[in-house]
């Protein structure tokens, strides 16, 4: 008994990069998009929380940077 492979067809596409963008463009009129005042606010919050963090992370950094400073070079005894 012979075992035969069949060949998978790929599907095929149709229209070209003509209906693409026409579909993206389309697709983009979809979008609400978030007014003048929406947009201010919004990267108003980005820059404080960004800021926010940096200085947490950069805290936390220095805190466990002299921890284990203190550890390593002083043996754990403090002068």
């Amino acid at each position: 008994m012979a075992v035969t492979t069949r060949q998978r067809e790929e599907p095929r596409a149709q229209g070209g990069i003509g209906q693409f963008l026409r579909e993206v463009y389309d697709e983009l009129r979809k979008v609400v998009w978030p007014t003048w005042g929406e947009l201010y606010r919004y990267t108003l919050v980005v820059i404080f929380t960004v800021v926010v963090l940096g200085i947490f992370i950069g805290g936390v950094d220095y805190l466990l940077g002299e921890a284990a400073r203190r550890a390593i070079y002083n043996n754990g005894v403090t002068p």
